[in-house]
C-alpha cells in the first residue's frame, strides 16, 4: 500500500501509541490531541522507540483538528465519553475520508458493562456525528494496547472490520495485514459493530475472573 497520512485522534493514549508504532514503518503518522503540545512532545518518543529497532519514521504531533485536516485516514482512539466533544470540534475539518472507530461505550462497576448509545453502537453514533461524505469503519476493539506498544511482540489475533463502504473496509483490512500476524475479517455492515464492541467488556470480565490479561480474539 502506498504510504498514507494516518491521523490518530487520541494518539497520546496507549492504543493510539501502539497503532502509531505499528504503522509508522510504512506511513506518516499524525498524532492528534486536544492539547497539541502534548502531541508534539509525544512524537519524538515514538520516533525514538522505532529508531532503536532500526526503523525510520515520520511522526508529528498536532491538535486534533489539524491532524484531521492533513490526513487520508483518521483513527478515533478516545474514550467514549469524549467522542461527542472531540468530533463536535473537529467536524468542520473532515472531508471525504475513512474514519476508523475503535471506541467502546462501557462502564465499570464490579464488572465491565457494554452501554451502547441509542443508535446501537459507538460506530453508528459516530457516523451520525460526522459529515455524510465520511466513510466510517469499525475495527481494533479487541486488540491489546499493551501488546501493540511492545515492538518485541508479534501480536497473534484477529480483527473484525465492519462498514458500509466496501472500499473503505478493504483499505482498513489492508492496514491490518501490515501488523504481522493480525488477520482481518469482514464483519459486514456498520450496523454489526455492536456485536464486536460488546466483546471488549466481555473479554475484560473474562480476564478478571480467570486471572488473565490482554486477551484478544482468534477464530479457529
Amino acid at each position: 500500500m502506498t504510504g498514507m497520512k494516518i491521523a490518530i485522534v487520541g494518539g497520546t493514549g496507549f492504543i493510539g501509541e501502539g497503532l502509531a508504532l505499528r504503522w509508522a514503518r510504512n506511513h506518516e503518522i499524525l498524532i492528534g490531541s486536544r492539547d497539541p503540545d502534548k502531541a508534539r512532545k509525544a512524537a519524538p518518543g515514538y520516533i525514538e522507540s522505532l529508531s532503536c529497532k532500526g526503523i525510520s519514521s515520520i511522526i508529528k504531533g498536532y491538535s486534533n483538528e489539524e491532524a484531521v485536516t492533513r490526513a487520508d485516514i483518521v483513527v478515533i482512539s478516545v474514550p467514549y465519553e469524549s467522542v461527542a466533544g472531540v468530533l463536535g470540534s473537529a467536524r468542520p475539518f473532515f472531508k471525504d475520508q475513512i474514519v476508523v472507530s475503535l471506541v467502546v461505550p462501557m462502564k465499570k462497576n464490579e464488572y465491565y458493562k457494554y452501554t451502547p448509545p441509542p443508535q446501537g453502537s459507538a460506530a453508528l453514533e459516530m457516523r451520525d456525528l460526522l459529515p455524510p461524505e465520511v466513510r466510517v469503519v469499525s475495527a481494533y476493539h479487541n486488540v491489546s494496547a499493551k501488546k501493540l506498544c511492545n515492538l518485541d511482540l508479534e501480536i497473534e489475533g484477529d480483527v473484525v472490520v465492519c462498514g458500509d463502504d466496501d472500499d473503505a473496509k478493504k483499505m482498513v483490512m489492508s492496514l491490518t495485514r501490515e501488523i504481522r500476524n493480525l488477520r482481518p475479517f469482514d464483519g459486514g455492515p456498520l450496523g454489526s459493530s455492536y456485536m464486536i464492541e460488546a466483546l471488549t467488556p466481555f473479554l475484560l470480565n473474562l480476564g478478571k475472573m480467570n486471572g488473565m490479561k490482554d486477551l484478544g480474539v482468534k477464530f479457529v
